[in-house]
């Protein structure tokens, strides 16, 4: 059996090595951990290689790594993220896998949720698809415990030019 090329795998959840990200980034002027997920998927998981991609970003610009500082709420984003993937683990993903609906949490910033939706309904007006997305903003708001606001990428994408 041939021996594989080693891989520093960054992100487990989608299996993408620091090579790919790399190349992403160079590819397409990437500067953002948002950017490398929406291109690669690295971190639209756990999230938590999110550090290892800001690093890689740091070490391609140059750039100082942000400190993601708690907000009123005395949350950093990070920390939201994880308690609003814990809540959507344990009570929404089950719902939408019910009705065929997959959710994938590409970002959290401020009282911002950023996610792409695939699956039936999604992307239209319906009211069974409309009631899922109030049942996940509610969940998100339970999770943080303050109000948050679902931004549906796949409906911006389509809209972009």
């Amino acid at each position: 059996m041939a021996d594989l090329p080693a891989r520093n795998l960054i992100c487990r959840c989608y299996v993408v090595d620091e090579a790919a990200i790399r190349q992403a980034i160079a590819d397409h002027q990437l500067k953002q951990v948002e950017e490398v997920t929406a291109v690669t998927r690295a971190g639209g998981g756990c999230s938590s290689c999110w550090d290892d991609i800001q690093a890689i970003l740091s070490g391609v610009w140059g750039k100082p790594l942000p400190r993601d500082v708690p907000d009123e709420t005395g949350l950093s984003s990070a920390q939201k993220r994880a308690l609003i993937v814990k809540a959507l683990d344990a009570e929404v993903h089950p719902l939408l896998d019910r009705n065929r609906i997959q959710m994938q949490l590409v970002d959290v910033a401020g009282d911002r949720v950023l996610a792409r939706f695939t699956g039936n309904g999604v992307g239209t007006t319906a009211a069974s698809f409309l009631a899922l997305k109030r049942y996940v903003v509610q969940k998100m708001t339970d999770a943080v415990g303050q109000k948050m606001n679902l931004v549906e990428l796949n409906v911006l994408e389509t809209l972009a030019p």
